[in-house]
């Protein structure tokens, strides 16, 4: 005892939520209806190779119910579509008791409101993906983003999509393309086609990474299938999503502990696709309470997950991947194909995120790495204190203190004047220190001998002087 009380970010986030979505709600009010534009040569340029979207999942009714969460995420409009994100990161200083909060602007190539439908989401990202790869390109999409922000559905929407698009003008004769689909978990490799695999008792079976004389690398033994027609693919990708390793965590009860690539051969063009559905990233304060093992999984996706931010660098700003580069993880190895094969190659990154306030860290985590993706820098912040923003009441002076003109305005507009006769009877120089110091038959005095108003002016007089009191308390 004798001590202050401690929180952490979230609760203080939680306990103050009334004063911080003021403060977004104002800034939305003021700042979102523009945005720095970038020239249309400036997005052609970046789209050849390179291109990061961002999108913002809505907020469930149970996090705001049950968490007293809200959303600290906010897009500013843009021309012709969204590039601009705002993350209002809600945070006290070290006296834990003088709020702000601290505005963090990042760019993306676009970026994708919580209305919007997966099909919008294709068109943009995974379309022009999808076409190079009919041309004979090799084309990689990457989701990033934390635990539960939506990256699995994203990526479910745009498997869908683009089995339709994969199988325009196949006849249906000979074998379209071909598909395999693996898992790896830290840096072990697992087929999610494998016959067998998801009986009960079954466990998937490990592959091998081989390096071929290009550089790249095969995972030896795969199970390759040959589907004929969209649904088929569709179904393939379902049921190999299914037999992910899931683990609950903090952030959703059924989280990915694992990297799904699946990987898309197109015979007539020679073409390539590969879509990547990351694991869920997390900070150790979030795995703090899990096993070994999966403390061990966590250190293990985050690591590959930064050897391919690594070789994304390179390939952006030097237009070449070295080979240690790719080789500093199973996730690169199994990408290679992208990196070797440069000047036919095309990546995208979507980045989802939760606009929870309990979730800020992750979410300024995931941007942060997407703009790094990107190339479009740092972010810009912002700060801006609370108590800039909050008006402050004038400070209400007690009766004691009134002079007499004080006094008797008081006596003129108390109970609608109902006292304004007393003014009357009143010496002219009588201060408020006089009016506290009256006894209550004094006060019946002045009203005149007339009990009931005396007491009803007494009374008058002792809730002023607690609602001054109340004032300054609160």
């Amino acid at each position: 005892e004798g001590g202050r009380q401690m929180f952490d970010k979230n609760t203080l986030r939680i306990n103050n939520r009334d004063l911080f979505t003021m403060v977004v709600r104002l800034f939305r009010q003021e700042r979102c209806r523009g945005s720095l534009k970038r020239s249309a040569e400036q997005q052609q340029q970046q789209a050849g190779t390179m291109s990061v979207y961002l999108r913002k999942r809505p907020i469930f009714e149970k996090e705001v119910q049950q968490r007293g969460d809200y959303d600290i995420v906010s897009i500013l409009p843009g021309t012709p579509t969204p590039t601009q994100v705002v993350v209002h990161n809600c945070l006290f200083q070290a006296d834990l008791k003088t709020p702000f909060v601290s505005h963090l602007l990042f760019d993306f190539d676009r970026v994708f409101h919580e209305n919007v439908e997966n099909v919008d989401v294709y068109n943009a990202a995974g379309a022009p993906l999808v076409d190079s790869s009919l041309k004979g390109g090799v084309s990689t999409m990457f989701m990033f983003g934390q635990t539960g922000s939506g990256k699995t559905h994203t990526m479910g929407g745009i498997q869908e999509l683009a089995a339709r698009d994969l199988f325009a003008g196949a006849d249906g004769d000979e074998p379209w393309l071909s598909a395999t689909y693996i898992e790896l978990r830290g840096n072990r490799t697992f087929d999610l086609l494998a016959s067998g695999v998801g009986r009960k008792g079954s466990e998937r079976p490990e592959l091998r990474l081989r390096e071929q004389t290009d550089g790249s690398y095969a995972c030896e033994g795969a199970a390759e299938v040959f589907p004929k027609g969209p649904k088929e693919l569709c179904a393939v990708m379902e049921m190999a999503q299914s037999r992910r390793a899931t683990s609950a965590t903090d952030a959703n009860s059924v989280s990915s502990r694992s990297h799904a690539i699946c990987t898309i051969r197109l015979f007539h063009s020679d073409g390539q696709l590969m879509l990547v559905d990351c694991a869920g990233t997390e900070r150790r304060k979030d795995s703090m309470f899990h096993s070994k093992e999966r403390q061990q999984e966590g250190a293990e996706i985050n690591a590959s997950l930064h050897a391919l931010k690594e070789c994304i660098r390179y390939f952006t700003k030097e237009n070449r991947v070295p080979s240690h580069a790719y080789r500093a993880s199973s996730l690169t190895k199994v990408l290679a194909d992208a990196f070797i094969r440069n000047t036919s190659s095309r990546l995208a990154v979507v980045c989802t995120a939760s606009p929870c306030a309990t979730d800020t860290e992750h979410t300024i985590a995931t941007l942060r790495m997407g703009m790094t993706l990107g190339g479009h820098g740092s972010e810009r912040e912002e700060k801006q204190m609370v108590a800039d923003l909050v008006e402050k009441k004038p400070r209400l002076t007690h009766p004691k203190n009134w002079t007499p003109e004080q006094v008797f305005d008081w006596l003129e507009s108390v109970n609608d004047g109902r006292f304004r006769d007393i003014a009357d009877t009143l010496p002219r120089n009588f201060t408020g220190q006089m009016l506290v110091r009256l006894a209550e038959n004094r006060c019946v005095q002045l009203c005149g001998g007339n009990d009931r108003r005396g007491r009803s002016f007494f009374s008058a007089i002792h809730q002023e002087m607690q609602r001054v009191e109340a004032s300054r308390k609160g």
